[in-house]
């Protein structure tokens, strides 16, 4: 069984971090990777260095949008891959064999969604906190858990289902997509027991 796993970037005014956000995409160990990178219109340098980048992005487009949730929702609807996934500009993939760890949890386990760990790091890429999700269980939802939004992986299909970002949920978007995804339909859904990404300390929002 195939797995294109489609990654989606949001960014504006990124000149500083961007660099390790697209490389920590490209140099994935596995290969079936569609990268797709949403631009605000920066002004700052940020396409220049996404220029350089450009023949291992399949999609790069720049311009004005309605937040970072209208952002998502673009780069969502470019996707191709069987699945996707997030990973914002200043964060990066935890390590460099992580997606073929979420590819094959798919071709394995056969589910609906998955979703992992992260570490929230400062500017010296030192751990200042650990988020460590537990196995799946609905109940957990009530309680007030929420794994980060970029851990999350999900079939494609599902958004045509279950719909996009409601971006007059803004700034609660995320949470809302969570609830509907992992609360109120009964999917298939797995705990990846490995750390999906780096989050940024004090990063900028789109």
């Amino acid at each position: 069984m195939a797995c294109k796993i489609s990654i989606v970037t949001i960014c504006l005014n990124n000149v500083n971090s961007i660099k390790a956000t697209v490389e920590s995409v490209i140099n994935q160990s596995y290969s079936d990777i569609e990268y797709i990178v949403v631009d605000g219109g920066s002004q700052d340098g940020t396409m220049e260095v996404l220029a350089t980048y450009k023949s291992q992005i399949a999609q790069l487009i720049s311009e004005p949008d309605a937040g970072l949730y209208d952002a998502i929702n673009k780069g969502l609807k470019l996707a191709t891959g069987d699945v996707v996934g997030l990973i914002h500009a200043g964060d990066r993939l935890f390590d460099s064999q992580i997606v073929e760890k979420i590819a094959h949890c798919f071709i394995l386990h056969e589910v609906d969604v998955i979703y992992g760990h992260s570490l929230l790091v400062n500017e010296w890429d030192i751990p200042v906190r650990v988020n460590k999700s537990p196995p799946f269980r609905r109940s957990l939802i009530a309680r007030g858990w929420m794994p980060s939004h970029q851990s999350i992986y999900l079939k494609r299909h599902l958004l045509d289902q279950l719909g996009y970002y409601d971006l007059s949920m803004h700034p609660s978007a995320d949470y809302e997509f969570f609830l509907r995804y992992f609360y109120f339909n009964n999917l298939k859904i797995r705990l990846l027991d490995a750390y999906v990404l780096r989050f940024a300390m004090g990063g900028e929002v789109p």
